[in-house]
């Protein structure tokens, strides 16, 4: 060991015994501060703990003492192939900064890890990493420990990244894609390793992290699928793309997309333009797209999308629909037929069976160009906005509650979302300028392993 406080050894011997140098495995990992500095030099913290847990082994805590912002900390791993989770605290009279990685397997790994802390309920700027090109309005979502970042409206030739979320690191594949200029563009998960990309400018495909002799494969979906489309992953069955324009009339065409570009084809009770959806288990639910703001469901198994009686939300274009994943979602923001913001919400319960609206909280804080990540109740940013909030569930309640504020404003950024609950946002809009940084979110605490 160096006995630098940002230096984090893990050892194991590939599930044999660490004593034995020969199967010797050495990962290493480093705890940072944005500026890729020692997040506790010059402060008071004292003692560092980590929690780790592999596989379905019981959860290990360790602690190390800090002193002058210097420690030592060696951990035995009991596996290199099982899924890897920590957490870790730094700590002492007046500091508290908490941080955690994606879940990984050690062996599928580079053996390096660096991952940034902050304080609970913060973000911290992140100045030594970028992406290759300013990007808003583009998509990002992670599979597995990497996260593909494609498209935005700034104009650039550096189309397709990806952000390696181990090493804290984004950069260019290796080969030239060729693309064109995508524009303004979404993406979705199909299924491991498969991402559908839906661009504005330019015709879908999907994109596969895992096989580099095979990266884009392109989709043909239904008339009028793009921009106007609601598109949403479901997990377990593919991503799907709803109703959408084409010739300037609403469709009622929805296209799932599956693995290697297998499209089926399914249909809407009536044609949407600029519906919102969410995915509630197999099913999803999609919202607006008309002069009514009426609501159906697509059930899984079903071809024809099923209307829900009572919805009347009028128009909410740019609104974003907030899903638990299982039966309940909220309908947000968007303007109204004269473009003001609007401030109410709707929620659904009981969805599929009994799926009911209702009116919900008031949304204080409604803003356009908010982004919800994937497979998230966060909503990020806004025009003009630093807010992070989140839409909760308890009980019989929904509320929208604040978790932290950005660094900057950011609309139309990208996110991803980890499973202790911090994440990192990339990129947006800010005042007319496009960006190309991260910010690196840690909310009040982490979930527990």
């Amino acid at each position: 060991m160096l006995g630098r406080s940002i230096l984090l050894c893990l050892l194991c011997a590939a599930a044999l015994s660490c004593k034995d140098d020969t199967f010797q495995f050495v990962f290493q990992a480093i705890i940072v501060d944005g500026d890729d500095g020692n997040p506790v030099a010059g402060t008071d913290a004292d003692t560092l703990r980590i929690e780790i847990a592999q596989g379905a082994l019981p959860v290990r805590e360790f602690e190390f003492p800090i002193s002058d912002g210097e420690f030592d900390a060696e951990i035995e791993l009991a596996s290199l192939s099982s899924l890897t989770r920590l957490r870790i605290e730094m700590e002492g009279p007046t500091t508290d900064l908490i941080t955690a990685p994606p879940g990984f397997v050690p062996s599928a790994s580079e053996g390096f890890l660096r991952v940034v802390a902050g304080a609970p309920s913060s973000c911290t700027a992140v100045s030594f990493n970028t992406m290759e090109a300013p990007r808003a309005d583009f998509g990002m979502v992670s599979s597995g420990t990497f996260a593909l970042a494609v498209g935005g409206t700034a104009a650039d030739d550096e189309q397709v990244e990806f952000f390696d979320e181990l090493e804290w690191d984004s950069r260019l594949f290796d080969a030239d894609f060729s693309l064109s200029f995508l524009g303004a563009t979404r993406a979705a998960t199909v299924g491991e390793g498969q991402i559908l990309v839906l661009p504005t400018d330019a015709a879908p495909f999907i994109f596969n992290m895992l096989d580099a002799s095979d990266r884009i494969t392109q989709v043909v979906l239904h008339s009028g699928a793009g921009p106007e489309s609601a598109l949403v992953s479901v997990p377990g069955l593919g991503a799907m793309v709803i109703g959408g324009e084409a010739g300037g009339a609403a469709r009622a065409g929805v296209s799932l997309v599956e693995l290697d570009g297998v499209v089926t084809s399914l249909q809407l009770s009536e044609p949407r333009s600029g519906a919102v959806a969410a995915a509630l288990g197999e099913d999803v639910l999609v919202v607006g797209g008309d002069a009514e703001g009426t609501a159906e469901i697509l059930l899984a198994g079903s071809t024809v999308g099923q209307p829900i009686d009572g919805v009347m939300d009028g128009v909410r274009n740019g609104g974003l629909l907030v899903g638990d994943g299982e039966s309940r979602a909220l309908l947000i923001g968007g303007a109204d037929a004269d473009g003001a913001v609007r401030q109410d919400t709707l929620r659904f319960d009981g969805c599929p069976g009994s799926c009911v609206s209702s009116a919900g909280p008031l949304w204080s804080t409604a803003r356009l160009r908010a982004i919800i990540p994937e497979y998230s109740a966060l909503i990020i940013g806004g025009e003009d906005s630093q807010s992070v909030e989140e839409a909760r569930w308890s009980g019989d309640t929904v509320a929208i509650e604040p978790v932290v504020e950005m660094v900057l404003p950011r609309a139309s950024a990208g996110a991803i979302v980890y499973e202790s609950g911090a994440f990192v946002v990339a990129g947006g809009e800010n005042g007319g300028v496009v960006l190309d940084d991260f910010e690196f979110c840690v909310p009040a605490a982490l979930t527990p392993l």
